[in-house]
């Protein structure tokens, strides 16, 4: 395996934690592609579902808490981008809203 990863031309790690040349080893999908943000908890969808047309489009995922930036619908699934970069998570239309809910609208 060393071998392969000198070749693909990965400088050796050289961490506390490894320190044995093989940086991609202890990989696993995780690291690729995380998991979506967590729900909030006692989080009701809106009543009035936003989907947005515009790339960029600023929208707030009201099951994740989180505002994103919209960059596409694919098979029915909404993706977004955080605002300062960082790996897409996707989210159902059904719980996308253009404005952030009062805190009224969260079940205790």
């Amino acid at each position: 395996m060393t071998n392969l990863i000198i070749e693909r031309n990965f400088p050796p790690c050289l961490c506390a934690h490894c320190n044995d040349a093989v940086p991609e080893a202890r990989l696993n999908g995780d690291d690729l592609a995380p998991a979506a943000p967590a729900a909030v908890p006692g989080a009701v969808p809106p009543v009035l579902p936003y989907l947005p047309v515009r790339r960029g489009e600023a929208v707030f995922d009201v099951r994740s808490g989180r505002w994103g930036a919209f960059m596409a619908v694919h098979q029915g699934v909404v993706f977004l981008r955080p605002f300062g970069g960082g790996v897409e998570w996707d989210a159902d239309p059904r719980w996308l809203s253009q404005h952030k809910p009062p805190k009224s609208s969260v079940v205790s």
